[in-house]
């Protein structure tokens, strides 16, 4: 064999031994990958990289490892390799946004997350830009600072216990015991509690109660309001309690106080060793249970659930949470305030980057809106773990924005004042006609009054899914009702514009005289009603003046109006007018301008068709049948003689002059006994009325036409003489 050969074969062996190592390193990281095992799973894989820095499994589950275990620039090489080779899916181009979003490049983020259409992260994500301002809106009304009793290791999840704070870490226990966590190579989490010395410093973290000290993970924790119960989350360690997938899962357990520490230690049983069930908070009445689990059914990822107690003290079925909360990313670490606010971490709605704190109120056990709390509660980095005491303004969060990666640390959390959620919305009131700014209106928003300012302007925020009702007052203005609702707008903020409407003071002016005497008449009844409808619109009884006022609210130029209008007045007959009228200027509507308001006093001589405005009675064409439109006036003749039964009266028909005279005084004697006939026929004694035919006899004017005489009078003179007339003969 020559040299040449030799060569060839030492370097074919040399490359085949190298296949060998990488194919064992890689068949081991893929081991590790599978038993979620990420930080054991990293340095093959780093190792396989080198040699092929483009491979598809290598570059995803790399990532997948780093993302796991928040080493940001990691995920930036494996998942932006994936996208530069061609060989990333949606899920990885929704990767590696949230990488860049973490970096900072919040630009070239937007880009990947909206190639991201398989859920609703991809858009929620994407919002970050347009929403960048409302993050930082409230940053006045947080105060974060980092606390002094934080280690080297990851450190969460602070509670309060009395005069002291509980809190997991994995911190080394001792220098000569130090279990590692496959997932993170960092320790397993213990429960520590430190608190403040008499200075005000925090003392070095201890143990917490042993008897809640396992030998894998142990916290988060909550307590209830007493204290006298906690419920904390650990994994499974029992051989017999492994998962399908080979892992522990992590379970949600209580445990009761007593004298001696906490006992009683008991597995939730809505727990399942196929899935986690974690981040337990219980609420201040100790009936209701949040957490958060992957169990089956859920959005994707981890949710929040939420569980309640029976009357036998027995957890009930889990119920998530809605889609308002839950997404198809994850949504972990809930805490339910003492004021019905539920905070929660998810890195699957709009936000900064990595998990990011949100808030949202709980009514009627559903989610309303759920707001991103902002700088400087949230980062680019992960930011969860939120607690506060009764006040609902101090406690602690937890964050790895200091160092990032898995460096998880707690910071104290204080609310300076109350932040409104909801949609921005400025109030602008105008005139309708003129379009001139109405400042200083006073504005009602579901009863609560505000005023606009100089500017005519009121701006304010409003919860989001929710109808608000607003009424608008302002002197020399009609009252507007509206409304408004954040549903119709898909904007953060959005103007709303109030037009109001003049008011033209329009009002009814009326005045009920004696129609003998033509004075004003005293304690006169009106009653308004409104036509068509019969609707009671007004009562008032005249004074001295006999006058009659109401102003007409609401209503415009434009607008027409119709009232039946009843006057009664003891000793006088009653009157009923339809008054009908379109309005087309401002100021007062005079009612006696167009109708006649007097009143006749029930005396003998008086003519009953001008006290009651009775209409003319028409016949046709030389008949004398009662016609319908004859017989609705007659009606109003038998009313009266009904209500004054020792009424007597002497009907008398008159017609023009017009037509032999011997020929109209029998017509009009035909129509003068047919009208009484009428009247008789509906109930009023024959003795009380007579009817009488005058013909032409008793002229009103002078518009005679007998013999060689032709008159000159007008169609208008002439039908006043055409008339029937009621006269009072008698009052027994």
């Amino acid at each position: 064999m020559t040299i040449k050969n030799i060569i060839l074969v030492l370097v074919s062996v040399c490359f085949f031994n190298t296949a060998l190592a990488q194919s064992a390193a890689l068949k081991k990281a893929n081991k590790y990958y599978g038993v979620q095992a990420y930080s054991q799973a990293i340095p093959l894989y780093e190792k396989v990289y080198k040699k092929d820095s483009s491979n598809k499994l290598i570059l995803s589950n790399l990532g997948d490892c780093y993302r796991l275990t928040n080493n940001t620039n990691g995920q930036l090489k494996c998942y932006g390799g994936l996208v530069k080779y061609g060989k990333a899916e949606f899920v990885h181009k929704l990767y590696y946004g949230q990488a860049l979003m973490q970096s900072g490049n919040t630009t070239d983020a937007k880009k990947y997350f909206e190639e991201y259409t398989l859920d609703s992260r991809g858009k929620n994500l994407a919002s970050y830009t347009e929403k960048y301002k409302f993050y930082y809106k409230n940053a006045d009304a947080y105060k974060v600072e980092l606390s002094n009793f934080n280690s080297n290791q990851n450190d969460f999840c602070a509670v309060n216990f009395y005069n002291t704070v509980v809190f997991s870490s994995s911190r080394n226990k001792t220098a000569w015991i130090n279990k590692k966590h496959g997932w993170t190579n960092d320790s397993y989490l213990t429960l520590y509690t430190t608190e403040k010395n008499e200075k005000g410093k925090d003392l070095k973290p201890t143990l917490f109660m042993n008897d809640l000290k396992s030998k894998y993970n142990d916290g988060p924790i909550s307590f209830t309001k007493d204290y006298q119960t906690v419920f904390f989350t650990r994994n499974n360690s029992n051989s017999k309690q492994i998962s399908k997938d080979g892992n522990y899962k992590l379970k949600i357990l209580s445990a009761t106080l007593n004298k001696n520490g906490f006992d009683r230690v008991t597995v939730l049983p809505f727990n399942n060793n196929n899935y986690n069930c974690a981040h337990p908070c219980i609420s201040g009445d100790g009936n209701t249970l949040y957490f958060a689990s992957d169990m089956e059914g859920g959005q994707g990822g981890m949710d929040i659930y939420v569980t309640k107690k029976g009357a036998d003290g027995t957890w009930g079925k889990p119920v998530n949470l809605g889609n308002k909360v839950n997404t198809a990313g994850t949504e972990v670490f809930p805490f339910m305030a003492n004021n019905g606010l539920l905070y929660f971490s998810s890195n699957g709605h709009d936000g900064m980057g990595g998990l990011d704190i949100y808030e949202t109120k709980i009514k009627d056990d559903k989610a309303g809106r759920v707001y991103n709390m902002g700088e400087p509660v949230n980062s680019k980095n992960d930011d969860f773990g939120v607690y506060l005491g009764e006040d609902n303004k101090i406690g602690y969060l937890s964050s790895n924005r200091k160092s990032g990666g898995m460096d998880d640390d707690i910071y104290s959390f204080q609310i300076l004042r109350e932040v409104k959620r909801g949609k921005e919305i400025i109030i602008i009131t105008k005139d309708k006609d003129s379009g001139e700014l109405l400042p200083n209106t006073k504005v009602k928003i579901n009863g609560e009054e505000i005023t606009t300012n100089e500017k005519a302007e009121f701006q304010t925020v409003i919860e989001e899914d929710l109808n608000y009702n607003l009424i608008v007052e302002k002197d020399d203005y009609f009252i507007l009702k509206d409304s408004v609702s954040t549903n119709t707008d898909p904007a953060e903020s959005f103007t709303k514009n109030l037009i109001l409407e003049k008011d033209l003071k329009l009002s009814l002016l009326a005045f009920v005289t004696d129609a003998k005497t033509n004075q004003a008449l005293e304690a006169v009844k009106i009653n308004v009603k409104e036509l068509p409808s019969n609707a009671a619109f007004d009562s008032y009884t005249t004074t001295a003046a006999g006058d009659y006022r109401k102003p007409l609210t609401g209503k415009k130029i434009g607008d027409k109006i119709s009232y039946l209008i009843t006057l009664q007045k003891e000793g006088y007959l009653e009157k009923t007018v339809t008054f009908i009228y379109d309005i087309k200027k401002p100021g007062e509507i005079n009612i006696n301008e167009s109708l006649d308001l007097k009143l006749g006093k029930v005396a003998v001589g008086m003519d009953l068709a001008k006290m009651i405005d009775i209409k003319p009675i028409y016949f046709d064409l030389g008949k004398s049948l009662i016609r319908k439109d004859a017989a609705t006036e007659l009606d109003k003749i038998v009313k009266v003689m009904k209500e004054y039964p020792n009424m007597y009266i002497e009907l008398g028909a008159h017609t023009d002059c017009r037509g032999a005279a011997a020929a109209n005084t029998k017509l009009s004697g035909a129509r003068a006994k047919a009208s009484a006939g009428y009247i008789i026929k509906n109930g009023i004694d024959k003795t009380r009325i007579v009817g009488k035919g005058y013909g032409e006899s008793k002229l009103l004017n002078g518009c005679v036409c007998e013999g060689k005489i032709k008159p000159t009078c007008s169609e208008d003179e002439h039908s006043k003489n055409r008339r029937t007339e009621f006269i009072i003969t008698k009052l027994k």
